[in-house]
């Protein structure tokens, strides 16, 4: 592989707090990170990675304590995106592997949430196309979800954020859109040989929608398949046709594997 970084060279910045300065450096070598990926892989993972770049270099970078939330349901809100360019990422991510103090667990998690962030902004430069297609596929192929999702929050009462299906659409929609770049950060990251990736991608998994749903297809297709089939044709695919092809899946192999 003739990549400018990977996983063993790119400079882990000790055991301290985060500063602006690191995110911004972190920012750019997760851009070259992924330039290089989608080069040697030949996959659309970020389309209009140089023009991302440039809007960047005019960004803001930062750093805050993003405590997790033990009784939610989305564990992993370890920085974000803030259109049109701005970055912050939890300045304790270098304090990850705690109380494992495993460093290599530290290591790759930072870069993969840079990584993350620096693909939800490629998101933006392109219109948010994949979150629009997606909400619009849901509102018209799975109109049947919705009603029993609206159902659902009737009846549980919980409708201060979702009130219409609408709402409900938007959110399933933004769910899928961040599994899709959970798993191309997870991609760029395999590629460049990020040490101890399986078990940052593990400490993900407790999402109400885990990443592992993709690697899951992945699996039993390609990853050609995830981008070709799923990503490339934004508008015809969500997190519902996700949840269902892994069922059948499984069912498959427990077909496969009784006696």
């Amino acid at each position: 592989m003739s990549g400018m970084l990977t996983g063993s060279d790119t400079g882990l910045f000790g055991r301290r707090a985060l500063t602006s300065e690191d995110v911004q450096a972190l920012v750019f070598q997760s851009i070259d990170l992924i330039s290089v990926a989608q080069d040697e892989l030949d996959l659309p993972i970020c389309p209009t990675i140089e023009a991302t770049r440039k809007r960047l270099m005019q960004g803001e970078f930062k750093t805050t304590f993003l405590p997790k939330k033990s009784d939610s349901d989305y564990h992993s809100d370890y920085g974000y995106f803030d259109p049109p360019s701005t970055i912050t990422l939890d300045s304790y991510l270098p304090f990850f592997d705690w109380p494992m103090n495993i460093p290599d667990v530290a290591h790759s998690m930072t870069y993969y949430i840079a990584t993350h962030e620096v693909i939800h902004a490629d998101d933006y430069t392109r219109d948010d196309h994949i979150y629009h297609a997606t909400k619009e596929h849901i509102i018209r192929d799975h109109e049947d979800k919705l009603e029993k999702g609206m159902q659902i929050i009737e009846i549980s009462q919980d409708t201060d954020c979702i009130c219409s299906r609408e709402d409900l659409a938007s959110m399933w929609a933004k769910q899928f859109v961040d599994l899709l770049t959970h798993y191309r950060a997870y991609v760029v990251m395999r590629h460049h040989g990020f040490p101890r990736l399986d078990q940052v991608w593990n400490s993900l998994q407790d999402d109400f929608f885990p990443p592992s749903l993709l690697t899951t297809i992945e699996v039993e297709r390609d990853t050609r398949y995830i981008f070709d089939s799923i990503i490339l044709r934004a508008g015809s695919y969500c997190i519902i046709d996700a949840l269902m092809e892994t069922k059948n899946i499984s069912a498959k192999n427990a077909n496969t594997y009784t006696v």
